[in-house]
């Protein structure tokens, strides 16, 4: 699909304008991708906040209003409600719209939607840009959030190749590089690679306050670098840690393997085997691309 053909989304529809919700909804404005931006929100707070903003034409309390008649509607709310809002926003929104999410778990949100979705003339295709942050709120959204940073389709086997290409420019439109990949497969992925660093900086933290909380006032940037993303929501990680919870225990068991190595190292003076495995951390950290 041609770039022309991005603009010409009449409206898109955010639903939930939290940090990712709001981010997208001012990158859909400077990129031109749609020429209205709607968005539902049930805290009036954060309706009047919207109206003020520069990126949103309208504010509404009420889903069937915002999504009937968009051309994109987004899901921008927590996993478990996405999961309860599917039902609802597949019978109201109109013939050839697209309706994507951005939640961290793929594999039950896409069976939801591609049961109710077979057959429609509108279509739903899975999203998880990888763009998060442990802060939240539209105070700290922002259009850079997305530039350069992967963005994970997880269309079901009725996606067409049109389809996933309207997706795929959309996020590319607002600078996430695209990658495709089975709803089960991005699960057990973001296990290891998400999921799993969160509960090894939460377990890191806790750890340490269980022998003096005092300590920290004394730490250096390793320790605040290492925990930052255990100030996440506990509600928010707490629903998505239940929901993959078989995939973070294989993690988990993998990361107390590896503790123990280093355990081991250590009381039996194997110099040696302490530094190939801080080598080799090293290494494979050294492949990670910082921002």
């Amino acid at each position: 699909m041609a770039q022309e053909e991005l603009i010409s989304f009449d409206r898109a529809t955010i639903v939930g304008p939290g940090l990712l919700g709001a981010s997208i909804g001012m990158c859909i404005r400077e990129k031109k991708i749609a020429d209205q931006i709607w968005t539902f929100a049930r805290n009036e707070n954060k309706r009047e906040i919207c109206e003020k903003s520069e990126w949103c034409d309208r504010a509404l309390s009420d889903l069937k209003v915002a999504v009937s008649g968009s051309d994109l509607v987004i899901l921008c709310t927590p996993v478990d409600t996405i999961r309860k809002q599917l039902p609802e926003i597949c019978k109201w929104v109109k013939r050839g719209c697209m309706v994507t999410d951005v939640g961290s778990l793929k594999k039950e949100i896409c069976t939801i939607a591609e049961n109710l979705f077979y057959k429609k003339e509108s279509f739903f295709i899975g999203s998880h840009p990888m763009a998060g942050s442990e802060k939240e709120g539209m105070e700290y959204a922002s259009s850079e959030i997305f530039k350069h940073r992967n963005c994970i389709l997880t269309p079901s086997e009725y996606a067409t190749d049109r389809q996933i290409k309207m997706l795929t420019n959309m996020w590319q439109a607002v600078g996430m590089q695209v990658t495709e990949m089975k709803a089960e497969k991005h699960d057990e992925m973001v296990a290891w690679i998400s999921h799993l660093p969160h509960v090894a900086a939460s377990a890191l933290i806790n750890s340490l306050c269980s022998q003096n909380s005092y300590w920290m006032e004394h730490s250096g940037n390793g320790l605040r670098d290492t925990t930052r993303i255990a100030s996440g929501n506990p509600a928010m990680w707490k629903e998505i840690l239940a929901g993959n919870k078989k995939n973070i225990a294989k993690g988990i068991e993998r990361l107390i393997t590896q503790l123990n190595d280093f355990k081991q190292a250590l009381i039996t003076d194997r110099e040696d085997e302490l530094y190939n495995l801080l080598d080799l951390a090293k290494k494979m950290r050294d492949q990670l691309k910082d921002d």
